[in-house]
């Protein structure tokens, strides 16, 4: 049997690997080749079979039309976000944070390609919390807790993490928001992106965080989309440029609103690290989030927090730690489908399940946006509460 290979660009190739941020052993064991074969492709000497090609297209978290275009973009906007992050890490990125990069653009297209076809999916119309930058952050941040309903829940859901990381979630995803999560990128490298516009503007948090900096960063991304820009951000401090500061001023003040934050750091004092985690504990956020709240309100410095930053910083790695040993000696738990959806969001799940029951995906569309077998669809569907698949 003759294979069928496919006329492609070999600069096109290389292009769509080394964007991906994929070396060419990488790259060849994600396809299933040798790594000899993907040399072949981008020197021009052999051409894939289409097979090879779909296989490349998925590791380079790609559309399988962007393999046939005639040369690389000169302007491609995916890594066109603006670098919010501090100085060290501004203009890099990982591997593993380019290809979320390209994961959360390649949903966002997905979701305008679903929508065009006319099927009613069921997925919302934004309702984008609009912010000016003009406004005081405090301004701002009560529109974010009057639209999202915050002051209505009870101190006890701010005090469990995971509750109030839940409530959030889903209470943004269900104004049209997709919130999604990265897996193996470092905190200190990146704490979250936002793509705003789109079908359905994206909110990354980063998977590795702990509940109350996904927290803080979930706000902090919701103020970025509502002044309508998308942003790149590690929330360092360290940024020099107003948008980053605004949003980090705003994420803070809708948990720290300025009168009751105030009245209850008068009573925290000395300023360390129990002090403060009791003092965040109470209004759902991290110790760290606490001093800088302490800080803009002029109940704190920055020396003093530059001071305890170390201490922060041992805290997480203690927590990953207790969360490492706690796990240990323990049957997994079957969290692969919850991780799933997770990940890319439930309402992505959801719209990309429903699609392909309306006849609008194929099943190979379905396996390549869901990064599953065809076999796990139907576990995936009931755990993303979608019936009949």
């Amino acid at each position: 049997m003759t294979l069928r290979r496919m006329t492609v660009q070999p600069n096109v190739l290389e292009w769509a690997r080394r964007t991906a941020g994929l070396p060419v052993d990488e790259a060849a064991k994600r396809i299933g080749v040798s790594p000899l074969r993907i040399d072949e492709w981008e020197a021009g000497t052999l051409e894939p079979t289409i097979t090879q090609l779909r296989n490349a297209a998925d590791a380079y978290d790609r559309p399988f039309g962007a393999m046939f275009l005639e040369s690389p973009p000169d302007n491609e906007e995916i890594f066109d976000l603006p670098d919010f992050r501090r100085p060290s890490n501004a203009g890099v990125e990982s591997a593993a944070l380019r290809r979320s990069i390209l994961r959360a653009h390649r949903q966002q297209e997905a979701l305008q390609d679903v929508l065009d076809e006319g099927s009613e999916l069921g997925l919302p119309t934004a309702q984008i919390i609009n912010l000016s930058i003009e406004d005081p952050p405090g301004k701002s941040a009560k529109r974010i807790r009057d639209e999202l309903g915050l002051s209505g829940l009870r101190s006890r859901d701010f005090a469990d993490p995971e509750r109030l990381l839940r409530w959030l979630v889903r209470t943004v995803e269900s104004r049209g928001y997709l919130v999604i999560q990265t897996q193996r990128v470092p905190i200190d490298e990146m704490r979250g992106f936002s793509l705003a516009g789109g079908a359905a503007p994206i909110i990354a948090l980063n998977g590795a965080d702990w509940p109350r900096g996904k927290i803080y960063t979930l706000l902090h991304e919701l103020a970025h989309v509502g002044l309508r820009h998308s942003g790149l951000c590690d929330l360092s401090r360290e940024s020099k440029k107003p948008e980053e500061r605004y949003c980090d001023a705003v994420a803070a003040a809708v948990l720290m609103p300025a009168g009751s934050f105030k009245e209850a750091a008068m009573n925290s004092d000395p300023i360390d690290y129990r002090s403060l985690r009791e003092l965040a504990s109470s209004f759902g956020a991290s110790a760290e989030a606490a001093l800088i709240r302490m800080v803009h309100l002029g109940l704190a410095t920055w020396e003093q927090y530059f001071e305890m930053k170390p201490v922060f910083r041992e805290a997480y790695v203690k927590y990953k730690q207790d969360e490492r040993s706690a796990a240990e000696g323990k049957d997994p738990p079957p969290i692969y489908y919850q991780l799933k959806v997770r990940d890319l969001g439930r309402p992505f799940v959801q719209t990309v399940l429903r699609a392909h029951d309306d006849g609008a995906l194929s099943a190979r569309d379905v396996t390549n946006l869901l990064e599953i077998s065809y076999d796990k669809v139907p576990k995936l569907a009931q755990l993303s509460g979608v019936v009949g698949l």
